[in-house]
């Protein structure tokens, strides 16, 4: 059978992407499981060691003031 001759059908293709999408988010997911595994295990071995700074926790969502607009009574 020559190169040319091998024609995938939409099927095939779909069900190849779908399996390689599948894995891939299979392996990224484990990998980012086992990344934060290691990043934990590293904070809790050196907890003594960890340097604190004068900052404390930014609050990012802290409520905005709002102008209310003045109802006048006509």
């Amino acid at each position: 059978m020559q190169p040319s001759e091998m024609v995938m059908n939409p099927k095939q293709v779909f069900l190849s992407v779908l399996i390689f999408g599948v894995a891939g988010l299979l392996l990224f997911m484990y990998l980012q499981v086992w990344i934060e595994e290691q990043h934990t295990g590293r904070v809790e071995k050196r907890g003594e060691q960890k340097v604190t700074s004068g900052w404390g926790p930014v609050k990012y969502l802290w409520p905005v003031p709002r102008i209310k607009p003045q109802v006048s009574n006509a």
